[in-house]
Order: structure tokens, then C-alpha cells, then sequence
């Protein structure tokens, strides 16, 4: 992109949040600012007399039925007796929660919540977060939101990315591009996986559902200064799947297969306390554990290749990341696995 494109993008978007800004608000009244954000979405802060907001234009999507279910989640969350609070979608004056963008874009406007990003370094916040998810896990399995998610279950891998269909996947792996060379023992194992996660769909299909966040991680919660979780954002991606999902992608981000034991074991015992003061799982959630973690990483992988596939990642270098992570997390369960079901079954069993 060159600079005068950079500049005229800018520009539209200035013009779009200004726009997006007087459906809201009588004109003049309120004003936008950059400030930390995420990943996948344009965020800005709105500010109008004493009163933050958070508007949110989505770039991972232009379907207003995502966003719409994703809304009446969150408003069904907001009557709910939670101990830390989570984004409340605000009506623009047509009453509507979700504005589309002469672009196509959808937008919305969210309540401030205030709070810092915790490390999740500490015991104190492992637990913590552990305790949140495992009440945002009861709260969920009693919503219930009109219409129907808009996203799969992960298990239901084949749908991961349109571009990334499960045959697709073995046959990159087994023929990959140029810029592959040099991961073959990776591609293997990752062709190893699909076949791994394939024959255990069927259990997990068994396995007890209810509506899930999906992307619980240190970037979708917030802490106070006392290291107490005290909001869950982001829930684009909220869906009916398999309740064990929600602790098992948690899981999946303490587990580093570089790190040694010393620095793994007590965040996921510190997680699973947290977690089992508030929620119980079955001993068939327990013993899937491993196996929905490792699905979890290969859902990222897709997600990835999809983007490569797509042209979105040109640099084939983040792909090749991704690869070697999923092929580590891999050998890592292979050999911890029992382990890991073992103390899961310590904290979590009913």
C-alpha cells in the first residue's frame, strides 16, 4: 500500500467513525481517540461528557446475524450476577445495536470498562482467571439467546476455513509450497494430528454442550490492581460447542512445549484450582481434555493457512510458526497428556 492509499485510508475511516459517531450522539457531542486495541477489530474510544465508550468497527466480518447473536448474548449476560462485568452493547437512536458502514462494515458501540490486561504470571491471577472462566462457564449454560450461533463448534474442524478443508490440509502437507522446505518433519506430525483429532470427533460430539466464549485468553479479560479479573470481553466468536472447550483453549496457552515443567505445571494447577472452585466437568471432559486442547492448536494452524491460502499472510514465516507450534504441542501431549488428565481429574472432577 502506498503512502497516499495509507492516507486516503485513513481519511475514509476518520470520515466513517464521524458518521457512525452522530448515530449515536447529537453532532458535535462526542469525540473519538486511538488507544489500545486488538487484534482482529478497529477499536476506538469515545468520549462524551463523563460517559466512555468502546465503538468497535469488525474486520474479520461483514455478517450482521454474527454480530446480532453475539449482542443478544451479551445483553443476556448483563442481567446475570457475575462477579466482573462484560461489554453492554449500546442502542444507536434508531434503537439498533449494530450499524453497517457505507463499506459494509458492521459497527457498534460498547460500554467502558476500565481494567488493564493481566500477565498471568502469577498464581494469585492464574486462579483468578481460572474462577472467571469457570463462573462465565455456569452463566453460559444458562443463556439462552434467540436464533442460532453463527459459528460451528470447533469440532467441527472441516469448517474451520473455507480454504483449509480437512483432505486440503493433508495434501499441503504431504506436497507443500516452496517456502515450505524444511518442515517436513513438522508436516508430518500436523498431517498426524488431522488424523489424530478425526478418529476422536466422534466422542467428542457425546461430550456435554452449552454456549462458550472460545477465545478466552489474557488479551480478552481484564484485571484490577489487585490482579483480580474484573471484566471478560470479546465474545465474537460465542457459540454452542462442547463445554470442556472453554477450559481446554485456556489451557492451550499455558502449555508451551519449549518451556520446561517447572514454569508449565504451576500455571495450569493454579488455572484448574481457580477454575474448579466454580465449575466441574465429567470424567469423559476430563479424559478429552488433551485431545480438545490439541484441537484447539489446530484450529489456529487453519486459521493461519486459510489466511497464507487467502493472500491475507504473504510471509509464509507465521504460518511456519504456527506449524512448528502445533507440531510441539503435539509431542508435548504425547507425552504429558496423562499427566494433564491426571490433574484436571484432581481439580475438576464432579
Amino acid at each position: 500500500m502506498t503512502g497516499e492509499q495509507k492516507v486516503k485510508r485513513k481519511q475514509t475511516m476518520n470520515g466513517d467513525i464521524d458518521r457512525l459517531l452522530n448515530r449515536y450522539f447529537s453532532e458535535g457531542t462526542a469525540r473519538a481517540r486511538s488507544g489500545a486495541t486488538g487484534m482482529n477489530n478497529t477499536t476506538r474510544f469515545v468520549e462524551t461528557g463523563n460517559e466512555t465508550y468502546v465503538l468497535r468497527i469488525y474486520e474479520t466480518h461483514r455478517d450482521r446475524a454474527k454480530a446480532d447473536y453475539e449482542h443478544r448474548v451479551l445483553l443476556a449476560l448483563s442481567k446475570e450476577p457475575l462477579p466482573f462485568r462484560v461489554p453492554v452493547p449500546v442502542p444507536a437512536m434508531d434503537g439498533q445495536t449494530v450499524c453497517i458502514l457505507p463499506s459494509g462494515k458492521i459497527a457498534a458501540l460498547f460500554r467502558y470498562v476500565d481494567g488493564s490486561n493481566p500477565t498471568l504470571d502469577t498464581n494469585a491471577e492464574l486462579r483468578s482467571f481460572g474462577r472467571a472462566a469457570g463462573r462465565l462457564t455456569k452463566a453460559l449454560a444458562g443463556i439462552r439467546a434467540d436464533g442460532e450461533p453463527a459459528y460451528p463448534p470447533y469440532y467441527e474442524i472441516e469448517n474451520a476455513h473455507p480454504r483449509c478443508p480437512l483432505d486440503s490440509v493433508l495434501g499441503f502437507c504431504a506436497h507443500p509450497p516452496s517456502d515450505f522446505v524444511g518442515c517436513e518433519a513438522e508436516l508430518a506430525s500436523v498431517s498426524a494430528v488431522v488424523a489424530n483429532v478425526q478418529a476422536g470427533l466422534p466422542k467428542l460430539r457425546s461430550l456435554p454442550h452449552q454456549l462458550v466464549h472460545g477465545d478466552l485468553n489474557a488479551s480478552n479479560v481484564l484485571a484490577d490492581p489487585e490482579g483480580e479479573i474484573c471484566a471478560v470481553l470479546d465474545f465474537e466468536f460465542v457459540t454452542r460447542d462442547i463445554r470442556v472447550m472453554e477450559p481446554a483453549v485456556c489451557l492451550a496457552e499455558f502449555i508451551r512445549p519449549g518451556a520446561d515443567a517447572a514454569s508449565i505445571w504451576p500455571k495450569v494447577d493454579a488455572f484448574l484450582t481457580g477454575y474448579g472452585q466454580e465449575a466441574k466437568l465429567t470424567a469423559g471432559e476430563i479424559e478429552a481434555v488433551p485431545l480438545v486442547v490439541l484441537l484447539r492448536r489446530l484450529d489456529v494452524f487453519l486459521h493461519f493457512l486459510g489466511r497464507y491460502r487467502d493472500g491475507i499472510e504473504g510471509d509464509a514465516a507465521i504460518v511456519i510458526h504456527q506449524l512448528r507450534s502445533l507440531a510441539d504441542m503435539s509431542d508435548w501431549l504425547r507425552k504429558h497428556g496423562a499427566e494433564l488428565t491426571a490433574r484436571c481429574s484432581r481439580r475438576l472432577s464432579v
